[in-house]
């Protein structure tokens, strides 16, 4: 998390993981670092490991990722027509999105089982938003795109429909969906948890 931030100029958009050739090499060094970003950066965890450790309830936004995700499945609906049934996700996406504006709006009685159950949607969102694998396989220090796992539909998209390409990308865009369908599944469950305690 510092060099993702460190090496870019306040302000600058960029994708995940958009480092200098030097990142995880023997080659990253302190020289790499610019020396005012790395003081913004200190102070940004800083703020961020403070707010962690003093809300009453740890402050983790899961409607924001799932518009995040709302905004690709609508990218990716668009290049598949009808070739790729992507409605199971946007649904299970909607669904995260609205248990979780009613868990924020809630203050919980029971603020530990509340953060658990956030902890728990976290651990399943997480490994579907940021990694090309699962929580027990280590990812290439390499560019990702935003949501990784959608990488099988991306492809099926870019495949012209008809040949065996097309049949083998639909297997592979259909293990995608499945597995981020069951993460969602699981967000959405332990966010409806939040909101009962």
């Amino acid at each position: 998390m510092f060099g993702i931030i460190s090496e870019q100029p306040p302000g600058a958009v960029t994708t995940r993981n958009n480092l200098g050739w030097w990142w995880h090499t023997p080659h990253d060094t302190l020289d790499k670092v610019d020396e005012g970003n790395l003081v913004r950066d200190t102070q940004v965890l800083a703020h961020a490991v403070w707010r962690l450790l003093t809300e009453e309830v740890v402050p983790l936004d899961h409607a924001a990722t799932a518009e995040a995700l709302l905004a690709e499945l609508a990218a990716l609906r668009g290049r598949l027509g009808e070739r790729f049934d992507l409605s199971v996700l946007i649904a299970g996406a909607e669904r995260v999105r609205e248990a979780s504006r009613a868990a924020q709006a809630r203050t919980p009685s029971d603020t530990l089982r509340a953060d658990r159950a956030l902890m728990r949607a976290s651990r399943a969102l997480v490994p579907v938003d940021c990694t090309e694998g699962d929580r027990f396989a280590h990812p290439p220090a390499l560019p990702l795109p935003a949501w990784p796992v959608l990488d099988p539909i991306r492809a099926l998209a870019a495949t012209d429909a008809g040949p065996d390409a097309a049949r083998f990308a639909t297997v592979a865009a259909t293990r995608a969906r499945n597995r981020l369908g069951l993460a969602l599944r699981c967000v959405a469950a332990a966010l409806d948890e939040t909101s009962a305690a």
